[in-house]
């Protein structure tokens, strides 16, 4: 048995203390690092748990301002006239409730709604969940049927009730739109056609649409059809109601001036436009200074009415007699309680300083339409300034064109048209309640030699006026269609031209304080 001295013993014993107190030290360190460390996971779990209760609340939130903006349009939507606010409005109440929280809609009108064609309104949508706030805002604007480039209630023939056919010498370059139905989709005969016929996007509220020689199924046949190739169509969207009837145009063109004319002539009413009584024909003209003119005819008399929209003044001079002033520049509404047996002519330019119009040359010609007025077109009607549809419509060369609204039961193409015809307007033939209604060509069945009619603004009809007909795939009578869209009647379009009844979302932000 080994043995130690006292002096060994006292190392040892030495040794075995410092031994405890290091390990007495690291058993420290160690449950401090144990607790700090757990500590900091604990922090970063309550930190997740919190992070995560905030994100789900604020996704909470975003979701009841988005809601609230949602029924918030549905609710304009509704409406059978735009709000007349000037001031802010809850369209659908106060504070609503929800399982997930609570919301709030403010309306803002647009400070400009008093005189726009389109009423515009910013949507602030607030949505509240568990103590976090999410804000949206929304800019709404009234939807105008001149946002198409065509547009029918129902893809049938006014005339026959069968079916018409779109063909490979078609182009519709535009957003396109149909209310049809089972009994009447597109009719789409795509066989040989270099390219698309439709330049924009189609949309249908029927569920299908008929093609020939056979159904694309490979997107180069697609994209005969299409622009955007089997991307470019969509099915069973809503369908868009046609307006009830021409009154909106009728007042805006009579005013608030009692009862309406009962003897012929041309009228120009304070507060109003410009009205005719009895049957006419209508030329459009441009005077040397750059002003509009309307040269109305009715049996021996010849009304010429020149408006100066930039003095705000309409001269009158009638069978070349003295020119005196006639009124303001009015409302921009031409109305005919009667039909226009023949409309032609130029319209003129908008008045342009650099980038800025600083007056546009905008009218509409509207008819009664339930009363069954039609408007008859016996030669073009041209921009003084061609539009170029290629190019943006800010552009210096856009900028400069007038722009020109067609409103009627029917709007015909006469039998003396040229071969080869043009007209610069948005055309709107038909209503809810008419059984017709429709743009075509008068003798498109026996007009021979062929031509192309050429389009540049819009058309909408309650159904498809047929303008030629096709023999083995060819056009055999009538025009071929070369329509081009005037984007510029979206956002800008003649004055009180029917809106749709929907709103347009302009923009869409997030508001972040």
């Amino acid at each position: 048995m080994k043995q130690y001295t006292q002096s060994q013993i006292t190392m040892r014993q030495k040794w075995t203390s410092s031994r405890k107190g290091s390990v007495l030290v690291t058993t420290l360190v160690s449950l401090l690092f144990v607790f700090t460390f757990g500590s900091a996971i604990l922090a970063l779990s309550l930190n997740g748990l919190s992070s995560t209760r905030r994100i789900k609340a604020n996704t909470k939130a975003f979701n009841l301002a988005e809601s609230g903006l949602e029924r918030a349009t549905r609710w304009f939507k509704e409406q059978s006239s735009p709000p007349s606010y000037s001031t802010p409005f809850q369209p659908i109440g106060g504070v609503q409730s929800s399982t997930d929280g609570q919301y709030l809609v403010t309306a803002y009108p647009d400070a400009n709604n008093s005189g726009a064609v389109l009423k515009k309104y910013v949507l602030v949508g607030e949505g509240i969940n568990d103590g976090r706030t999410e804000r949206i805002q929304l800019v709404i604007r009234q939807t105008s049927f001149g946002k198409y480039a065509y547009f029918t209630d129902r893809e049938t023939s006014s005339v026959s009730g069968g079916r018409i056919w779109f063909f490979s010498g078609d182009r519709i370059r535009g957003p396109a739109h149909s209310n049809n139905d089972s009994a009447s989709e597109f009719q789409i005969n795509y066989g040989s056609s270099p390219g698309p016929i439709f330049e924009g996007m189609v949309t249908s509220s029927g569920n299908f649409i008929n093609y020939a020689p056979t159904n694309p199924t490979t997107e180069a046949q697609f994209s005969q059809i299409y622009r955007a190739g089997s991307r470019g169509y969509e099915l069973g969207v809503d369908e868009i109601p046609l307006p009830n009837s021409s009154d909106v145009q009728k007042d805006a063109a009579w005013g608030a001036n009692g009862a309406y004319p009962t003897v012929t002539g041309v009228y120009t009413p304070p507060g109003g436009g410009i009205y005719i009584k009895g049957n006419s024909t209508v030329q459009l003209l441009v005077d040397g200074g750059g002003r509009q003119q309307f040269r109305v005819v009715q049996g021996a008399n010849t009304t010429v009415l020149t408006v100066d929209k930039v003095a705000n003044v309409t001269y009158r001079s009638v069978n070349g007699g003295a020119t005196t002033v006639a009124g303001t520049a009015g409302s921009g509404v031409i109305y005919s309680a009667d039909n226009i047996t023949a409309l032609s002519g130029t319209i003129a330019n908008n008045v342009v300083s650099g980038s800025e119009v600083l007056q546009r040359n905008s009218f509409t010609i509207a008819t009664d339409v339930n009363a069954g007025r039609t408007i008859t077109v016996t030669n073009p009607i041209v921009h003084q300034s061609a539009y170029n549809a290629a190019q943006a419509t800010n552009s210096a060369n856009n900028l400069m064109p007038g722009t020109l609204g067609l409103i009627a039961r029917n709007v015909t193409i006469g039998p003396s048209a040229p071969t080869n015809m043009e007209i610069d307007a948005v055309i709107l033939a038909g209503s809810q309640t008419t059984t017709d209604g429709s743009f075509g060509v008068s003798n498109y069945n026996t007009k021979t030699p062929t031509g192309t009619l050429k389009v540049v603004g819009g058309i909408i009809q309650k159904a498809r006026g047929p303008v030629g007909t096709l023999s083995g795939g060819s056009l055999a009578t009538g025009y071929a269609k070369d329509y081009h869209y005037d984007a510029r009647m979206a956002d800008n379009p003649p004055p009180y031209f029917p809106t749709t009844g929907g709103y347009d979302r302009i923009s869409w932000r997030r508001i972040v304080e």
